[in-house]
């Protein structure tokens, strides 16, 4: 017998294999797994100072992905410095992410908030390609 996903969630899965993959090519390292994914409103997470991403096994796996990959770059690559200023990120947002923002982060924590939300959307070629870019700029050697 042959159980069929929908074609959506078959498109679903070979994208998230897809970024794991360029992920990994890049040095982090990806987690299924964690002992925080009991949380039962916890997506994934970025494991501060390391290059380690941490995906839970429900919801929009490759939107948790790219979200949580994202504040590692901020934290390894852009020093915490956004690419977007508060006003420009938190234009960009629905009405619904930026109540999120006011109820569940502190104003200092909304433009990493913001900019890890609106990159999770971004089409997984250009967020790689933004990825690349803070990145390497932040591994460039500064001129005396």
């Amino acid at each position: 017998m042959v159980l069929l996903q929908p074609l959506g969630a078959n498109a679903r899965g070979e994208k998230l294999q897809e970024a794991i993959a360029a992920f990994e090519q890049r040095g982090f390292v990806i987690r299924r797994e964690h002992p925080r994914c009991a949380e039962p409103q916890l997506f994934g997470l970025y494991v501060r100072g390391q290059r380690e991403v941490v995906v839970c096994p429900r919801g929009n796996q490759l939107e948790a992905l790219l979200h949580e990959g994202w504040h590692a770059v901020q934290s390894l690559c852009q020093r915490g410095t956004p690419l977007l200023g508060s006003d420009a990120l938190l234009h960009q947002l629905g009405r619904r992410d930026r109540r999120e923002l006011q109820l569940l982060y502190r104003p200092d924590q909304w433009p990493r908030e913001a900019e890890a939300r609106l990159m999770a959307r971004e089409r997984l070629d250009s967020y790689l390609q933004a990825l690349d870019r803070a990145c390497t700029a932040a591994e460039a050697p500064k001129a005396n």
